[in-house]
């Protein structure tokens, strides 16, 4: 599960790095052909590149949010939970060891 999530953001990242690639060859290819300037190319790019980023962002929270939600679905514990847990583990071994350290009474035999 958690290989074939590697493999999907490893794809979009690498098809992100394709896309600015290729996004760039486009833009110089029209600022070469004079359709658009220099300055109209380098704004054009910064702006697909900031919606570019914007969508990665959502994607990583979607992604974070599946990721999360399949973890709660499977049982395994959040860091609140076992934060939790080792707090009551600290606690009962502190009882443990004050039970250890006390005088033991002695045991009356009836009989």
């Amino acid at each position: 599960m958690f290989e074939t999530l590697r493999k999907i953001l490893l794809f979009g990242l690498g098809a992100a790095a394709v896309s600015a690639d290729k996004m760039r060859e486009v833009i110089d290819d029209l600022v070469k052909r004079g359709e658009i300037t220099a300055e109209e190319g380098r704004k054009m790019f910064e702006e697909m590149m900031a919606r570019s980023e914007e969508e990665r962002r959502k994607m990583n929270e979607r992604v974070r949010t599946q990721i999360r939600d399949m973890l709660k679905e499977i049982g395994v514990a959040d860091r609140a939970q076992i934060a939790t847990l080792e707090s009551k583990i600290a606690a009962l071994e502190q009882k443990i060891e004050d039970l250890s350290a006390a005088p033991q009474k002695p045991k009356r035999i009836e009989g």
